[in-house]
């Protein structure tokens, strides 16, 4: 292959690159919103004590972390909404941050609720990572970890 022929084949090739990229980011830019969205219809779901939609929005083999340490299975984590052993009066969501890479999601957030568990009303501000996974064309929880912000 001469100069003038690699010249050729490595701007199409830069080219064809650049047309992919811009194409990723623009499914990107849907997944980002898509994520969002379910994030806000886990939130509402956990507030209504809605065990049909947590159950489907969350993947089989979720992992639902608390804070304290505790870590639950899908089930665990819905049986405790619908049981009422954990009520959840309010939530709020903000300093949203999400990372989409394939089928996977990355979200992050800060969790502001006011809940009853156990019998003890708490007020509770913590941080949220979430790992979201695609399947079948909808987002699911797979994993959930909150853990106390640090302040210095």
């Amino acid at each position: 292959m001469n100069r003038r022929e690699l010249s050729i084949t490595s701007f199409l090739a830069v080219g064809a690159t650049m047309v992919g990229m811009a194409k990723l980011n623009t499914a990107s830019a849907c997944d980002t919103d898509d994520v969002l969205a379910a994030v806000e219809l886990y939130r509402k779901s956990m507030v209504a004590g809605d065990g049909a939609k947590l159950l489907e929005l969350s993947a089989d083999d979720m992992s639902f972390g608390h804070a304290n340490g505790v870590v639950q299975t899908k089930v665990e984590f819905v049986k405790t909404v619908v049981e009422k052993s954990e009520i959840f009066n309010s939530i709020k969501l903000y300093d949203h941050s999400i990372h989409t890479v394939g089928d996977l999601a990355i979200a992050r957030h800060t969790f502001d609720a006011d809940l009853m568990y156990q019998g003890k009303n708490l007020l509770l501000v913590l941080n949220i990572v979430q790992t979201w996974k695609k399947e079948d064309g909808k987002w699911r929880l797979l994993v959930r970890q909150a853990y106390k912000p640090i302040t210095v």
